[in-house]
């Protein structure tokens, strides 16, 4: 993705997401998080909306080599449960260049299965010169 093609408001095709056992279960495990109440109430931890909120998972674009997370926020609404179908949109909601940096902020809304507004991300990039 080039900065000068980055188009601020205009919002990417929206993209189901399917929460999987298996996948949250992978992630635990990746984390080390042994806590019962992920698997005995089949919660997906908050953290996990880093998997489904990433720039490529919304896009299918791939970040240039050299580009750099600067930042995330996520806001919690609703609780998000193993086999959960989410419905992801997003849109970039800025872009600046500051100090010579390329800075692109993307915001992506999660929703649940009853059309809910479960959890808001932003991802603030800084994209390679």
């Amino acid at each position: 993705m080039k900065f000068a093609e980055v188009q601020v408001g205009v919002p990417y095709p929206e993209k189901i997401f399917k929460v999987t056992e298996e996948a949250v279960k992978a992630y635990l495990t990746a984390v080390e998080d042994d806590s019962p109440l992920y698997v005995d109430e089949q919660l997906v931890p908050p953290a996990y909306a880093a998997v489904y909120t990433r720039w490529e998972a919304l896009t299918g674009e791939q970040l240039e080599d050299g580009t750099v997370h600067a930042k995330q926020v996520f806001r919690y609404l609703k609780p998000i449960y193993w086999e959960d179908t989410l419905t992801l949109r997003g849109r970039v909601k800025e872009k600046m260049e500051k100090r010579g940096l390329k800075f692109v902020v993307q915001k992506v809304e999660a929703f649940n299965g009853a059309g809910e507004l479960a959890v808001e991300s932003e991802i603030t990039i800084i994209l390679p010169a």
